[in-house]
C-alpha cells in the first residue's frame, strides 16, 4: 500500500501494531503525528452490574410475552433486566506523539507506504539537497514502538512532544533524552507513556518538548504500560526502554522482521494475471478511486485481503486483549459504542479469518477473554436468572463484564453472546486438532450448555425456546400494527444452539466425556424448534411470520446457520438453503449491506450460495462504498463515518470462502469464484480437518492443487475439483 502525499486526517493514516501496542502515523512534512494506543487503556473499574431484580421479574416478563403483551414486557425488561449501572467500560486513546520538522523548501519524490511483507510504515522524500526517510515498526519481541529517522545531505532537526488531547495529565516530564506522561487519577486504568531517543546529534529538552538537532540518524522508542498488566507500570516501561536502548536500529529491525515474517507470511494470494500486477505501481488511493469509476483491479482485492490479515495479526498477538471494534487503533477518549467487544456478531466476525487465514495463534487472546467471560457469566447466570452455567449478553469489555449493556431493547436482553463466542472453541479444534486446547476449554462449552438446560422453556408446540430474546437488532410488526423486539425463540437462537450443542457433542466424543451429559445435550438439540419458511419463501426470523419494520436491516441474524454456522447447506437442507437465498435477496432489495461488517457477512453468504458474481458485486460495493483511502472499513456514524475493523476482517474471511469451502469432510475448490478473478493462485489456506491448501487456477478452472496435513491423523475427504468429485485420504 503506498501514497504520494501525507495523510490529512486520522482516517488516512497507516497502522502498525504488535497486539498490545498500536499506532497510526500521518507521515506529514511540517508536522508528523503518531496516534498511540495500548489495548488495556479503558475507562472505569470492574463493577458488579447484575440487576438484582431480574430473577424476581423474569417469570412476569415471560408471561407477558406469552400473552402477546409485547410493549409491557419490553417496558418491564428495561427496568428489571438492564445492567445496574446500565453501561460497561470503554476503550480510550493513549495519546499522540507530534514531531515538528523545520522544512522550508518544497518537497520532492514523496512516498509513504505500508509494507505488508515487513510490517512497517516507510516514508521518504527529498527537500532541497537532502533525502529524508522515516521507518515505523511495532516490535513484538521488544514490546515497543520504534520510529527511525534519517537524513542524507543536511542534518536532521525536529521537535517532539507527547500529549493526550485536552485531557488533564497527572505528571509530564522531559528529561535528558526522554519524554513521558502519566495518568493516575480519574476513573480509568492508570498508565504511562514513555519515550527515549537515541541519535548521533544533539538532544535537549525545553518544557515538555524534546529537540533533536544536527543528526543524520535518530531512533525514537516508545513504550506504554498500564496497571492492568503490571502494578509498577511506570517502572516496567522505564526498565524495558533502558534495555531496548542498548540495541541498534538494525538489531531492532532484524528481530522484528524475524518474528513478523514467521507469523504473517504463511499465506499468499494472487488475483488476476500479470497485467493486474502492473497496477501496483499506482498509489492505493488512486487505485481505489479508479475502482469507484468502474475500472477492474483484481490485485487491489488481493491487497485488501492481506491487509485484513495484517490488521488482525497487528491487533491480536501474544498476551493481549482481543481485537475490539477498532482493533487497537482509536484516536478518541469516548469512541463510538465505547469501542468495546460487541458479541452479537462484531467480535466473532473479527476472528472468522483467524483459522482459515493461517493466523491461528491470533485466536488466543479471544479465548483468554472468553475464559474470563465464562467466570463472570456464572454469577450473572445465578444472580439474574437463577440458572446454572454461564451467560453473557451482547457486549463485554476489558473486565469481561457479562450483564446486559444499555437500555436498548433490540439488543440488550439477548442471552446468546457467550454461546456464540464459545462456538469458536470447537471451530479451533476442527482446524488444529489440538486435543489439549479442547480439554482446557471444554468447561466453557459445558457452562454454556448447563445454562441453556436451565434457561430454555417449553412453548405451546413442545419445543424448547429462549425467552425473553431478540433477533439482533431488528424490530417486527404485529398484525395489530404494534412494533416489538422482545420475543420467544428467535431463529438465530436456534441456529446458535445447534452449533453450540453440535460442537459440545463433538467435544464429548473426542474427550470421552460422561455419556449422560451428552445424552442430555442430544435431547435438548432434538427439542429445538425447526427452522420455518415464511410467506415470501424466506427463512422466518421469528417463530411467527412477522413483517419487519426495516426489511433492509443490517443484521442477517437468521442466516447464521448458512455462514458462519454450518447447520444449513445444500447437502443437508436444499429447501432451506433456497429459502435462505430468498431471504438475502429480499434484504438487499430493500437496501441491506449498508455497513461494512454487514456487507462482509453478505459476501460470505453469497459464497455459500455458490454465486461468484454476487460475491464480486458485494466485494466491489464494500471497497467502493465502505472503505477509506487507507483501506480501513468506513462505518456510517453521525456526523462523520468512522473506522470499524470488523468489515475488514470479515471480508477477508469471506474471500477465502469463494476460493475453498470445507465442511463435514467435503472440500469444494473454487465454489464461488467471480469471473473478475478468473486467474490466480493461493498458498497456505487452512481447512477444517487439519489440512492446508495451495492452488492455482486459470479461466476459473483449477490447474494445480495440493493438500497437505499439518495437524491430526490421516482421514478420508471428498474433494470437488472442476465439478469432478473424488475421495482421497490425506
Amino acid at each position: 500500500m503506498y501514497y504520494d502525499k501525507p495523510a490529512s486526517k486520522w482516517e488516512e493514516a497507516l497502522p502498525v501494531g504488535n497486539g498490545r501496542l498500536g499506532a497510526m502515523v500521518t507521515s506529514g512534512l511540517e508536522k508528523d503525528v503518531l496516534y498511540l494506543n495500548e489495548d488495556s487503556i479503558w475507562s472505569g473499574s470492574a463493577v458488579n452490574r447484575n440487576n438484582p431484580d431480574a430473577k424476581k421479574y423474569l417469570g412476569k416478563i415471560r408471561d407477558l410475552l406469552h400473552q402477546g403483551k409485547i410493549p409491557e414486557a419490553e417496558k418491564l425488561s428495561v427496568m428489571a433486566l438492564s445492567g445496574t449501572p446500565n453501561s460497561q467500560r470503554s476503550y480510550e486513546t493513549a495519546g499522540e506523539l507530534t514531531i515538528t520538522f523545520g522544512h522550508e523548501d518544497a518537497c520532492e519524490r514523496y512516498r509513504r507506504e505500508l509494507n505488508l511483507h515487513t510490517g512497517s510504515v516507510v516514508t521518504s522524500y527529498r527537500v532541497g539537497n537532502t533525502n529524508y526517510k522515516r521507518e515505523l515498526i511495532a516490535s513484538y519481541p521488544e514490546q515497543v514502538l520504534v520510529y527511525h529517522l534519517t537524513a542524507e545531505g543536511e542534518k536532521l532537526t525536529c521537535t517532539c512532544r507527547l500529549s493526550r488531547g485536552y485531557n488533564n495529565l497527572d505528571e509530564v516530564w522531559a528529561e535528558a533524552d526522554g519524554l513521558g506522561f502519566q495518568v493516575k487519577s480519574g476513573t480509568g486504568i492508570p498508565f504511562a507513556v514513555c519515550m527515549r531517543v537515541r541519535c548521533d546529534g544533539k538532544v535537549s529538552t525545553i518544557g515538555d518538548h524534546l529537540l533533536i538537532e544536527d543528526a543524520t540518524e535518530a531512533t525514537l522508542i516508545l513504550d506504554i504500560r498500564t496497571a492492568f498488566y503490571q502494578k509498577d507500570y511506570l517502572g516496567t516501561a522505564r526498565k524495558n526502554l533502558e534495555a531496548v536502548c542498548e540495541k541498534s536500529w538494525d538489531e531492532l529491525l532484524r528481530s522484528h522482521l524475524e518474528e513478523y515474517r514467521a507469523g504473517f507470511e504463511k499465506l499468499s494470494l494472487r488475483l488476476g494475471g500479470e497485467s493486474s500486477l502492473q497496477k501496483n505501481a499506482y498509489p492505493t488511493d488512486q487505485r481505489l478511486a479508479a475502482l469507484r469509476s468502474g475500472a477492474e483491479d483484481p490485485g487491489l482485492f488481493a491487497l485488501y485481503f492481506q491487509y485484513g490479515r495484517y490488521l488482525l495479526f497487528s491487533s491480536s498477538r501474544g498476551k493481549c486483549l482481543p481485537a475490539n471494534l477498532q482493533g487497537i487503533w482509536n484516536p478518541r477518549l469516548t469512541p463510538p459504542w465505547g469501542s468495546k467487544f460487541t458479541i452479537n456478531i462484531n467480535a466473532e466476525m473479527n476472528y472468522w479469518i483467524a483459522e482459515s487465514g493461517n493466523l491461528s495463534s491470533c485466536h488466543q487472546p479471544y479465548f483468554a477473554l472468553l475464559s474470563r467471560v465464562c467466570e463472570n457469566g456464572k454469577k450473572t447466570a445465578t444472580d439474574m436468572y437463577g440458572c446454572r452455567g454461564s451467560v453473557a449478553h451482547h457486549n463485554t469489555d476489558i473486565y469481561a463484564d457479562t450483564a446486559p449493556q444499555d437500555h436498548y431493547v433490540p439488543a440488550s436482553y439477548w442471552v446468546m453472546g457467550e454461546a456464540w463466542m464459545a462456538t469458536h472453541i470447537w471451530e479451533h479444534y476442527l482446524y488444529t486438532g489440538d486435543v489439549a486446547f479442547l480439554q482446557e476449554h471444554f468447561h466453557i462449552l459445558q457452562a454454556c450448555v448447563d445454562f441453556f438446560e436451565d434457561f430454555l422453556i417449553e412453548n405451546q408446540k413442545g419445543n424448547l425456546v429462549v425467552s425473553p430474546t431478540v433477533s439482533p437488532e431488528n424490530t417486527y410488526i404485529l398484525p395489530s400494527g404494534v412494533k416489538g423486539c422482545l420475543c420467544e425463540g428467535a431463529t438465530m437462537d436456534t441456529e446458535i444452539l445447534m452449533e453450540l450443542l453440535g460442537g459440545y457433542l463433538g467435544a464429548c466424543e473426542v474427550l470421552h466425556v460422561d455419556k449422560d451429559k451428552a445424552e442430555r445435550a442430544k435431547r435438548m438439540l432434538e427439542r429445538l424448534p425447526k427452522i420455518q419458511i415464511g410467506k415470501h419463501g424466506q427463512i422466518q426470523e421469528w417463530m411467527e411470520d412477522y413483517e419487519e419494520e426495516e426489511p433492509g436491516h443490517r443484521h442477517i441474524s437468521h442466516l447464521y446457520g448458512v455462514y458462519p454456522g454450518s447447520s444449513l447447506s445444500y447437502e443437508k437442507s436444499p429447501e432451506l438453503m433456497q429459502a435462505a437465498k430468498v431471504t438475502l435477496e429480499r434484504r438487499l432489495s430493500y437496501g441491506g449491506g449498508h455497513t461494512g461488517w454487514s456487507r462482509a457477512w453478505i459476501i460470505g453468504l453469497w459464497a455459500h450460495f455458490l454465486e461468484g458474481e454476487k460475491v464480486y458485486e458485494n466485494l466491489e460495493a464494500l471497497l467502493t462504498g465502505s472503505t477509506f483511502d487507507n483501506l480501513m472499513d468506513n462505518h456510517p456514524y453521525w456526523p462523520n463515518p468512522i473506522f470499524q475493523i470488523d468489515g475488514n476482517l470479515g471480508a477477508a474471511a469471506a474471500m477465502l470462502e469463494m476460493l475453498v469451502q470445507g465442511r463435514d469432510g467435503r472440500i469444494k475448490l473454487l465454489p464461488a469464484l467471480p469471473g473478475a478473478f478468473a486467474e490466480g493462485s493461493v498458498r497456505g489456506v487452512r481447512l477444517r480437518g487439519g489440512l492446508e491448501l495451495s492452488m492455482k487456477w486459470k479461466n476459473q478452472v483449477v490447474t494445480d492443487w495440493k493438500l497437505v496435513r499439518v495437524a491430526g491423523e490421516a482421514s478420508e475427504f471428498t474433494i470437488e475439483v472442476n465439478h469432478q468429485i473424488e475421495k482421497m485420504i490425506v
